[in-house]
């Protein structure tokens, strides 16, 4: 059983993000998706029962298994990062756009700290994305050291579950007119890799990476954006500064993030 974790503080965002999850593992007999609620110590926790239990029901229609869990603690971040790691979590689902001060309890900083966690990868759900489909997925690498690894099987179970197209973008300011014979090799590599998926790939010789992204996002109608280290070192610093946060900031497509 495949168990997707919802973190839920009853805002809009966070529950556009559970609506994303529960329509996106729709169908999927191997999924438990987790209701999560962590509350404070002077919380009411009757009533946000009773909100899980209903949205389990409304979920109900859709999936076939839902589960609630509500847990209090010192921290956020570390109470639900150490409900993942006992729970096996295949992924964390959360929101990330917040329009009040409440909703940026779970949408702002949280979401982006929890995904720095190594725990398990966590889908960044824009606060307006609907669920449609996963037809077309984008990997995003610097096509260096291309080599199998753990992360690498996360992206693999991720793509075998929705088998989309896939695409494989480079973006690099060097590229001119031919690719050298450095990123030809690493390019066979990962396409030997990927095999199964028939990746296509695309190199854009751009300087701006975020806005590159969602031009090529844009014209390819990417559904959904894979960033993990071993494709990207952009991810070492992806939450460090305002300006590499643009990437998941104003992405206007769900952002799955995937640690070593």
């Amino acid at each position: 059983m495949l168990n997707v974790i919802v973190p839920l503080d009853f805002s809009q965002t966070s529950l556009n993000a559970a609506h994303y999850a529960a329509n996106m593992f729709s169908g999927k007999p191997d999924v438990s998706v987790i209701l999560y609620h962590y509350y404070s110590d002077d919380e009411d926790t009757t009533t946000a029962r009773n909100y899980l239990n209903s949205l389990k029901q409304e979920f109900s229609t859709l999936l076939n298994h839902v589960e609630i869990e509500l847990e209090s603690g010192n921290n956020f971040i570390d109470s639900v990062a150490a409900f993942a790691h006992v729970k096996g979590a295949f992924m964390i689902v959360m929101g990330l756009t917040g329009k009040t001060p409440r909703e940026q309890r779970f949408s702002g900083s949280n979401t982006l700290k929890l995904s720095e966690k190594e725990v398990c990868p966590v889908l960044i759900v824009p606060d307006d994305a609907v669920y449609n489909d996963i037809s077309n997925a984008l990997i995003t690498t610097e096509l260096k050291a291309v080599e199998e690894t753990p992360t690498l099987l996360a992206v693999k179970r991720m793509l075998q579950l929705f088998k989309p197209s896939l695409h494989i973008l480079n973006i690099n300011s060097s590229h001119y007119i031919a690719l050298t014979e450095d990123f030809k090799k690493e390019r066979d590599k990962m396409e030997v890799i990927l095999s199964e998926f028939n990746p296509e790939f695309y190199f854009m010789r751009l300087f701006d990476f975020h806005e590159s992204v969602d031009v090529f996002a844009r014209d390819k109608n990417i559904d959904l954006i894979i960033i993990a280290p071993r494709y990207h070192n952009f991810y070492e610093r992806l939450f460090k500064t305002q300006h590499t946060k643009k990437l998941i900031y104003q992405s206007k497509v769900p952002v799955l993030t995937i640690h070593e």
